[in-house]
């Protein structure tokens, strides 16, 4: 998939935890508003090997605010989030008894 949008703000190098066993990766992190009818938000993540701190502050220091880019991610990556207002239980189905005669 590609997405085409707008940086909200400069690029940021951070560090993401991979596992329980404490292992790390540096990782490039940053927000574009998509070039779509509503203007959504997207953050991004991309993975740098994990003796690679510098290359990700480098490539973050290359992407600043108001550029504009296209991020290309497989769709198995890609994850929705929202802010709830409020969350509805849904009850589950009640099984029917059989009619006898």
């Amino acid at each position: 998939m590609e997405y085409t949008g707008t940086l909200l703000h400069q690029a940021e190098a951070r560090t993401k935890v991979l596992d329980g066993q404490g292992h790390t990766v540096p990782v490039l992190c940053m927000d574009i508003e998509l070039d779509n009818a509503l203007h959504t938000p997207m953050h991004v993540e991309q993975p740098f090997p994990a003796a690679s701190h510098e290359q990700a502050r480098a490539a973050a220091h290359r992407l600043k605010r108001g550029m504009r880019v296209t991020v290309q991610a497989p769709l198995v990556s890609v994850r929705l989030g929202a802010t709830a207002s409020h969350i509805h239980v849904i009850p589950e189905a009640q099984e029917e008894a059989p009619c006898q005669p």
